[in-house]
């Protein structure tokens, strides 16, 4: 896998393939000023030894040797050959066009704070841009992906069935995102309450199996409201209710305690309903976008899960409000 510098020059930014080196003795085929000059001259284009000597004013024997350390430092490789006056001429180049000199890259590898890039940058449509803002901010993920523990938990002891559910969500995001830092999802056991979460927040399930979306629920433009022991779902933009297991809940709301802050809930009235937001966010992203249909200006969607195919599983959805 190539490795890149990113760097900005007068407000345009460059992604350059880097060679990271770990050690300090990886330096040394590169710390003569010849050496430099004949790497200098390689990161114009190939040439073979005699054309260096010559360019550079050096003997060939001392050619020969530069060349031969860096290329067992893995800094320049033989890019092709042709013959020269009966002899097989190499030609050589730089394989990556910078160095970088890491010293503990397994540490930045496990921290936290590291951070993964893509390696390209990603244009949005100007809608999904703004509906997606402030959770990707300058092509990064800005926010926590919280769902709900596999184990008992809550006032119920329930269990998380649609944990799996949020990689589909995670891989669809980080399509959209350059680069995102590590981790990337937690379970709600492991965050604190939500008035103490100063961080924009994708929250996945429901009421029951996410503690999260229980205390955000009365915040909600789309209820879960208490059934018999069960929740369904009340949408105070419509007054329609919706009891099946397979609708869902895509709802972009305000952080009801701390501003500027955005939380999108990907939640349904049981997993069914889950899987069914997850993939019309997925496959209806045009949509979703669009906000509620009884009131635009609110970005609250309902839709139902539907199996198509007849297999028993969910592969499509239909947009109710």
């Amino acid at each position: 896998m190539t490795n890149f510098l990113n760097l900005e020059r007068n407000g345009k930014g460059f992604k350059v393939p880097v060679k990271i080196l770990e050690k300090a003795e990886e330096l040394k085929p590169l710390a003569s000023a010849n050496a430099w000059k004949v790497v200098g001259l390689l990161a114009e284009k190939p040439y073979y030894p005699a054309e260096i000597a010559k360019k550079l004013n050096l003997h060939e024997q001392k050619v020969y040797y530069y060349i031969k350390q860096l290329k067992k430092a893995g800094i320049i490789e033989v890019k092709k050959t042709e013959e020269k006056q009966g002899a097989l001429a190499k030609y050589y180049a730089l394989v990556d066009s910078a160095f970088a000199l890491v010293p503990n890259l397994k540490k930045i590898e496990r921290a936290k704070e590291s951070v993964f890039f893509q390696g390209k940058e990603k244009k949005l449509d100007k809608q999904l841009e703004e509906f997606m803002t402030p959770f990707i901010h300058n092509g990064k993920l800005n926010c926590k992906i919280v769902i709900g523990s596999p184990d008992p938990h809550g006032p119920l002891k329930a269990r998380a069935r649609d944990g799996h559910l949020a990689v589909e969500l995670a891989a669809f995001i980080g399509s959209l995102v350059e680069s995102f830092e590590f981790p990337l999802v937690f379970l709600d056991t492991q965050v604190s309450s939500l008035d103490s979460l100063d961080e924009n927040l994708i929250v996945v399930g429901g009421p029951i199996t996410n503690k999260l979306c229980e205390e955000l629920n009365e915040h909600l433009p789309i209820k879960f409201s208490p059934n018999g022991g069960h929740y369904l779902i009340k949408s105070e933009l419509s007054g329609n209710d919706y009891n099946e297991d397979a609708i869902g809940v895509i709802e972009k709301v305000e952080h009801p305690f701390f501003k500027n802050k955005k939380i999108l809930l990907v939640a349904g009235n049981r997993n069914a309903g889950t899987k069914a937001a997850i993939i019309s966010l997925i496959k209806n992203i045009e949509a979703i976008i669009q906000g509620n249909t009884n009131k635009e200006s609110v970005e609250a969607k309902v839709v139902e899960g539907l199996d198509l195919d007849g297999d028993g599983q969910i592969d499509n959805v239909e947009i109710k409000e």
